[in-house]
């Protein structure tokens, strides 16, 4: 089950433009930043959603060339 401080670490790992605003035990509040216009939208996600989008984030950064991104589920040991 993903806490707080691995919800955290999984936005920081991946830079991903969001902070965590507030956590249940089944969804995530994010508020969310525009990369282009820098406008700021929050978001209530399941978690389920919440990884999916950190997820494609990470592979749309890999596939524009940004670099290799470490695996942050490994880095926290979620995924083997």
């Amino acid at each position: 089950m993903l806490g707080e401080r691995e919800l955290v670490r999984l936005i920081e790992a991946n830079s991903y433009p969001a902070r965590l605003v507030d956590s249940g035990v089944v969804w995530v509040e994010l508020e969310i930043v525009d990369p282009g216009s820098k406008a700021v939208t929050r978001q209530r996600l399941s978690k389920s959603a919440f990884a999916d989008l950190i997820l494609d984030w990470r592979e749309r950064r890999a596939e524009t060339g940004a670099g290799q991104l470490t695996s942050a589920l490994r880095t926290i040991g979620i995924a083997a």
